[in-house]
């Protein structure tokens, strides 16, 4: 399990884990400029490099381009209305694709790192709106 740093936070299961989702990001922001480089370079080793993120239209993200240059790579953007909510797809050059939930930035700090290792538990199979629920006790929005 990856451990929860002050740059990055993030939480992934390890490579044998299932599951909806592959573990959980809590970003400080919805500024996709400014967020996606952080997390991108703390999956690099489970994936390669990123070179498409697909995101749910509707979910918040300020996205201005629909690519990205990270560290001089070329990253795609794509957002579909068809993803679940509060999720992220990463996928590398590995031939290797990450899902994460994604924790809102204003999330209480107890909240958000118990939704962390929660997604990151190897023996979750939970969806992201089951896993939302249970971190808030309330369903998750509605896929919009």
């Amino acid at each position: 399990m990856t451990a929860v740093r002050d740059e990055v936070r993030l939480q992934l299961k390890p490579a044998a884990g299932g599951g909806y989702v592959d573990g959980a990001w809590w970003p400080r922001s919805r500024d996709a400029g400014a967020e996606f480089a952080g997390v991108l370079a703390a999956v690099r080793d489970q994936v390669g490099q990123v070179e498409r993120i697909s995101y749910p239209l509707g979910d918040g993200w300020e996205i201005t381009h629909r690519k990205l240059v990270v560290d001089g790579h070329l990253v795609r953007l794509e957002g579909f209305h068809a993803m679940p909510a509060d999720t992220l797809a990463l996928i590398g050059t590995q031939q290797r694709r990450l899902i994460l939930l994604v924790v809102a930035p204003g999330t209480p700090h107890d909240t958000a790192t118990t939704a962390l290792k929660t997604a990151a538990d190897p023996d979750n199979t939970a969806s992201p709106d089951d896993l939302l629920a249970a971190r808030t006790g309330v369903p998750a929005r509605a896929n919009g």
